[in-house]
């Protein structure tokens, strides 16, 4: 994937945020790129052959995705065997949906709360936007010098922990997710309130060090209020 550059630059408002973004990779780059990292990461992470929570993660996948306003995009769901709480999302509708993390998920308005937050990823325009801002930056031109541009592509996606570089979500990004997850939630029938005690369960059930998921994610009790305050605002609580 060739490195974009800065004369394509384009800022535009998201729909689905509102915010505007300041974007200068196009949609066939980050869809190619995605291809390239999720054929990697099922050739390196077996898969869990469990037929039920396949059709489980499928089936509130389909729900999210669909209440998302996706439906008409190629999604693809996997569960990996893996007993990390973790999960994850690439622009072209990939989700890798850790073991560890199915089977805390007591409910399915528990892995509605995850896939919602992930389709926010995507709808958000997120891993566009990081990879845009780091390009951008003469920081990643100096990281060029020792890693290929298909390998930053890949940190830009989310999956720099197998490249060697990290390229987190940034903390806005991650609470939009959040909002817009909890919104197709409830578009596509679930229960908004759970997820707060699914947020709860996450934090305390990490032991010493929080999940992989929660690693560059917003301070959980800021987050958990950001949540409640939100579900009460659309009148779906009290919570």
């Amino acid at each position: 994937m060739a490195v974009a550059t800065l004369g394509a630059c384009a800022t535009s408002a998201n729909p689905e945020t509102g915010r505007n973004q300041f974007i200068i990779v196009d949609d066939a780059q980050l869809a190619q790129a995605s291809l390239q990292s999720w054929a990697q990461v099922r050739q390196q992470t077996p898969q869990w052959r469990n037929a039920t929570a396949q059709r489980r993660l499928e089936t509130v996948g389909g729900r999210i995705v669909q209440a998302a306003g996706r439906g008409n995009q190629s999604w693809e769901f996997v569960l990996f065997d893996s007993p990390q709480k973790n999960a994850f999302v690439l622009p072209g509708g990939q989700v890798g949906f850790y073991r560890g993390l199915y089977e805390i998920s007591e409910r399915d308005d528990w892995i509605a709360t995850v896939l919602g937050h992930e389709t926010g990823h995507v709808t958000g325009r997120h891993a566009a936007e990081r990879y845009s801002r780091e390009v951008a930056t003469q920081t990643v031109v100096q990281v060029a010098g020792a890693a290929t541009n298909s390998d930053l592509a890949a940190a830009a996606l989310g999956l720099g922990a197998q490249v060697g570089i990290s390229l987190p979500f940034s903390r806005e990004q991650e609470s939009e997710a959040d909002i817009l997850g909890i919104r197709y939630m409830h578009n596509a029938g679930y229960d908004p309130k759970e997820a707060i005690p699914f947020w709860q369960r996450m934090e305390t059930g990490g032991g010493s060090r929080p999940p992989e998921f929660l690693s560059t994610h917003p301070n959980p009790d800021n987050r958990i209020q950001r949540i409640r305050n939100y579900i009460n605002e659309q009148g779906w609580g009290p919570v």
